[in-house]
């Protein structure tokens, strides 16, 4: 249960730092869905449980729905199925080293920025929001992913290493970091 807490904050941190970055520094490019990298994270960890993993995917999203004024309770489902789609995975694929992490959150923010789409068009009409514009949007997801790809591998050791100074991770003490290999 600690370790679900360590990840919602640090999630909360992250929301709120890149988001304000980019308001103080004025960036209007796309930026990185780091909530997708620490659900990936938890998803892929054996010390994770799905209730609780899912619980934080949930929580992120809702907090991301709250920052950037998206429906309430729309990209807290993107997160949460996206959870449930990248536990699945965890039982096929093994991410270990610098390509697979990018490439893990590469694909993270893929499916959410997915599953957030069809829930948006899904809901257009109640929500009254033009499917054109939904349409749009989707020329500049790449710029989101690519984002997204270039921040995982350092988060996702940054997030290995906070584990292990919290005596929370658990793997073997040498394979608690990332050591470029």
């Amino acid at each position: 249960m600690l370790r679900a807490f360590v990840y919602l904050v640090l999630g909360w941190v992250l929301i709120a730092v890149v988001g304000g970055l980019a308001d103080v520094l004025s960036l209007t490019i796309m930026l990185p869905a780091t909530s997708a990298v620490i659900i990936t994270h938890a998803a892929f960890s054996a010390g994770t449980t799905v209730h609780f993993g899912l619980a934080v995917a949930i929580a992120l999203g809702y907090l991301e729905d709250l920052h950037q004024g998206a429906p309430i309770g729309t990209l807290a489902l993107a997160h949460g199925v996206g959870f449930l789609v990248l536990r699945w995975a965890s039982g096929r694929f093994a991410i270990t080293g610098f390509v697979m992490r990018a490439a893990a959150g590469l694909l993270a923010a893929l499916l959410i920025d997915g599953l957030t789409l069809l829930v948006l068009l899904v809901l257009s009409d109640p929500l009254g929001v033009p499917r054109e514009a939904l349409w749009g949007a989707t020329r500049v997801l790449h710029w989101h992913a690519l984002a997204t790809l270039l921040v995982a591998p350092p988060l996702w050791s940054g997030i290995d290493r906070l584990l292990a100074a919290l005596r929370l991770d658990d793997r073997p003490p040498q394979q608690a970091y990332w050591t470029g290999k």
